[in-house]
């Protein structure tokens, strides 16, 4: 009789099917908030001391400028100072 049982513990088992959790969902990744410009942060300083930096402030006050087309503005109002110092 203990044969017997052996054998139906041993089918039960096999007929029983292991359960497994899901693998997890790797998450998307977060959008990044947009770096606030460097450039952007040290003109607005400058913008009340030196004039060339208050034009440049004016032009790009209300835009949505990357640190480089920031540098090509100042390139072209040719304040090379102003560009030595920001870069």
């Amino acid at each position: 009789m203990a044969k017997k049982a052996k054998k139906t513990v041993k089918k039960a088992v096999k007929k029983v099917e292991v359960l497994k959790s899901p693998a997890p969902k790797p998450e998307a990744p977060k959008p990044k908030a947009p770096k606030e410009s460097e450039i952007k942060k040290h003109l607005e300083d400058l913008r009340l001391i030196r004039r060339d930096a208050a034009i440049i402030w004016d032009e790009i006050n209300d835009k949505n400028l990357s640190d480089e087309e920031i540098r090509e503005l100042v390139r072209t109002k040719n304040f090379g100072t102003l560009l030595g110092e920001i870069s």
